[in-house]
């Protein structure tokens, strides 16, 4: 079975194809007229809390850390939470265009509360599958 990573639709990778089309789906329902519900009985905190939760898995997903750099995940990491958040301010900062949205710095660290819970989520998903992995290979490198 081919890795999901490989997949290519329309020439691009499977995952960053996701990940754009989340991205404008995303902006999308933070533009839109207030009076328009995507979610009804969510709070607009939970909804930015996981619209951003779900970006932030994605770009995880679609980068990869320079191992041959001492600080490469770090760096990684510390790009996505940068690039997510000046995103996020952008984010609240057009708002005050669209018809019925108005900024709001709760928002805004709702946002950054999602994007840190998803990158702690992603890397101990990924220390704990990359475990498995390499505890698989071992046992089956001692059984040939």
């Amino acid at each position: 079975m081919r890795p999901v990573t490989g997949i290519k639709i329309l020439g691009l990778r499977l995952g960053i194809f996701l990940l754009a089309s989340y991205w404008i789906v995303l902006f999308a329902g933070t533009h839109l007229p207030s009076s328009t519900v995507i979610a009804p009985g969510l709070n607009d905190k939970s909804k930015h809390f996981g619209g951003y939760f779900v970006l932030t898995l994605l770009m995880c997903y679609v980068t990869h850390s320079n191992e041959s750099k001492r600080f490469g995940s770090v760096l990684r990491f510390g790009g996505i939470a940068g690039i997510l958040f000046l995103y996020g301010c952008l984010d609240e900062w057009s708002q005050k265009f669209a018809r019925g949205r108005t900024p709001d710095v709760w928002d805004l660290l709702a946002d950054a509360c999602g994007i840190a819970a998803a990158i702690v989520c992603y890397v101990i998903a990924k220390r704990i599958l990359d475990g498995r992995r390499r505890q698989s290979l071992a046992v089956s490198n001692q059984t040939r």
